[in-house]
Formats: structure tokens, sequence, C-alpha cells
């Protein structure tokens, strides 16, 4: 997060435009419905129906609940670990967990003032907040008129973007309800339907985020996807983040439920086709050919804040393990100017069904040891102590 913090920052749902609307005050387009059901088999059981579910984020985060649903005890994710073990427990060891304690983000927030835009997102209630925006000087959504909020529940601040932020909701009669994607028979709740919480446009809330005037959002997500093949094929964010798990005990779930780990292994985003001779002479040099292609993620690598950013490394090894040769490095970012509107400078990732290539040249060291060695193809994301190494591919070679 490394904007300033006095900068009209805009949550979208799918584009800037989108975005622009929202900073406004207007409601954004409600996302195409699905289409509607193929008639039920003659003897076949007959749905049970629910109330339908009010919009997710009419606005911008955070949303405020101004009520229990019937059933719930609070709004905390621990009411709902009994009956939704499986969910809970994917959730508990999730970045939207730590949202708000991960210490990346704190020290990123500290160096943006405490931006109250920032923890828009990643604390998507009201009540997960000391103090909210009352209103803003002149409209600027970068000038909010910060209040106290008596509602404030510090322990619910610590469950990051929990249960609630995504599954409750205040109706406009004043009382809210459970959101779940099918209807819920003999829960202590009450639950309505939407089809909401099955779109990329839900995600594009907080994972697409824009100022006015920028050539592309400054987190573009929902953009990359929306442009790549997988969308053209109807593989949506949740198809990939939020795969089924087992485990579900809530009827209706058929013993399944969509896991919110919310990850996805990036050592299966890159394919990474490695050319270069069977054998390799110390002290003789050779050249190694390395093409990365995009083949398993919906959106660019890296994606995401401009900060991120995804370093691949080549590596040659003798029979003992040690390096032959020094790496041969490779940076995947994206750059933008230092200030809004954060227009883009560079951007060397890889779009999604993209590819990068490139030849290097490594000159083995005489103090090899002669074997089999390899080539190791190495993807860093992330940034210092926080970095993820991932290992891509391990080319086996004869070292003489």
């Amino acid at each position: 997060m490394r904007p300033p913090a006095r900068i009209a920052l805009v949550s979208t749902f799918a584009i800037a435009a989108i975005g622009i609307a929202l900073a406004r005050g207007k409601n954004p387009p409600t996302p195409d419905e699905p289409p509607p059901a193929a008639p039920a088999a003659e003897g076949a059981p007959v749905p049970v129906s629910a109330p339908e579910a009010p919009r997710l984020f009419p606005t911008s985060p955070p949303v405020a609940i101004t009520s229990l649903p019937p059933g719930l005890a609070s709004l905390s994710a621990q009411g709902c670990n009994a009956c939704h073990a499986a969910a809970h427990d994917t959730w508990a060891g999730s970045r939207h967990s730590s949202a708000w304690t991960d210490p990346v983000f704190q020290a990123a927030l500290a160096s943006v003032a405490d931006s109250t835009l920032c923890q828009s997102c990643h604390l998507p209630l009201q009540a997960q907040h000391p103090s909210i925006a009352a209103g803003y000087v002149d409209g600027a959504i970068s000038r909010p008129q910060m209040v106290e909020n008596t509602a404030f529940d510090a322990g619910l601040r610590s469950e990051g973007v929990t249960c609630a932020g995504c599954h409750v909701r205040t109706l406009p009669d004043g009382t809210s309800t459970v959101l779940g994607t099918h209807a819920a028979t003999n829960s202590p709740h009450p639950v309505a339907v939407t089809a909401e919480l099955r779109t990329p446009e839900f995600c594009a809330t907080c994972h697409e985020v824009s100022w006015p005037g920028a050539d592309q959002p400054y987190y573009a997500t929902y953009t990359e996807w929306k442009s790549s093949g997988w969308a053209a094929a109807g593989v949506t964010c949740q198809s990939c983040h939020m795969a089924p798990t087992t485990g579900a005990n809530v009827p209706g779930s058929n013993g399944t439920a969509p896991a919110h780990t919310y990850a996805a292994d990036p050592s299966r985003a890159l394919s990474a086709l490695v050319r270069m001779p069977g054998t390799v002479h110390r002290n003789e040099a050779f050249d190694l050919s390395l093409t990365l292609q995009n083949t398993g993620a919906g959106h660019s690598m890296p994606t995401g804040n401009p900060a991120n950013s995804a370093v691949v490394t080549v590596v040659l090894l003798d029979a003992a393990g040690k390096e032959l040769a020094p790496p041969w490095p490779q940076t995947f970012a994206r750059t933008v100017d230092a200030v809004a509107p954060y227009r883009t400078t560079a951007d060397t990732r890889i779009a999604s069904g993209g590819q990068a290539a490139g030849t290097h040249r490594f000159t083995p060291s005489v103090k090899g040891a002669p074997g089999l060695g390899y080539a190791e193809v190495r993807l860093a994301l992330g940034n210092g102590k926080a970095a993820r190494t991932y290992l891509l591919s391990r080319v086996p070679v004869t070292v003489e």
C-alpha cells in the first residue's frame, strides 16, 4: 500500500468509471444475473425458497450492520465455527483473516499515515473501525471528516475480513440476515440467497482500485481477468480461489463448501520451459533459454498492488548442490508514478495466456563437482522477509 494518504481512492466493482460512480455516492451496476434454472425433473425435490438478499456493497465499504440476525450471538467468526467448520478453518489460515494484523500491511499502513481508505477493504464492517467518516471535505473522498464510532469492537477488528463482512447485511426494514448461495432448511438464523457471492464483480469491490485520470486501475486484477480467456470460458475468481472442500455440515451443502483460503499455488500459474545442453563442462560457456508461460492464472503474474513483484531466478547447481555460476534473476513487475493518479511507467508482468522468453550465458566454475547436476527455476513472490519461494522446474544436467 504505497500511495500517500490524502488521495482520491476509489473502490470499483468493475473498471475505473464504475469506481468514480462509487466515489460520487452512486450505486454500481448490478452484475449480470445467472440464467434461470432449468425446470426440475418430474419427481425431483422442489428447491427450498428464500428471500433475495440486498446488494452486498451498495456503496464502498465499510458497511453498517445495525442489528444482529436472529439466531446469531455476535458478528464474530467464532460464532460461525460450530456449523461452518470447514469454511471457518480454511478462512482462519487465510490472508483475509489476517487482513488487519498482518505486519506487512501494518507497515504499509503506517507509511500512508494510517489511511482510512486502505482500512475500508481490510476492515469491511463499520464496527471494526474506532472512527468513521461522517462526511468529506468538499466531497473529496481523500479528506474524510472522522467521528468516534461508539459501536467499535476491537475483537471484531482483529478478525480482518471476517465472515460477516461478506455474509451478513441489514435489510431496508432494519432487520439483518445471513447471506448464502442457496436456501438452507432448519437454519437457526434467517438466510437470504444471493448470486452475487459467486461473481467476480463481488471480488472486484476490493481487488479493483483506481484513481480518476489513471491509465489503468491501481489494483487491476478484475480488469486483467475480464480480458483473459478464463473470463471468456466462464472461469471465475471463485473457481480457482474458493474451490469446494469437504467437511461442511449444513443442510443443502452435500458435505462440501467453498474453501475460504482464497489461495492458489503460484507454482501452478507459470510454466517454465528450459532449453540447454544435456552436458555442460566446467569453465566452458553455454546458453540456457527460458520461456515462462502464464498458463494457470486468470490474471497477470504478479497481480494486485504495483509494489508486488515476481522474481524468477535460474540457478545452476553441481552434483553437491552448490552453485556452479552466478544465478540469472529476472524481475516481473509493474511500476507507476510516485504521485496520483499513478500512471503506469513500465510493465514487465506476464499477462494471462502470455509469455516471456530470454537467453542467458552460463560459465560453470572449474570448482564444480562432476556428476549429475541441475538447472533450477525458482519463483519468489513478495518483498523482503515476506517473500515466498517456489520451485517451478528442475532440469537434470551432466556436469563434466
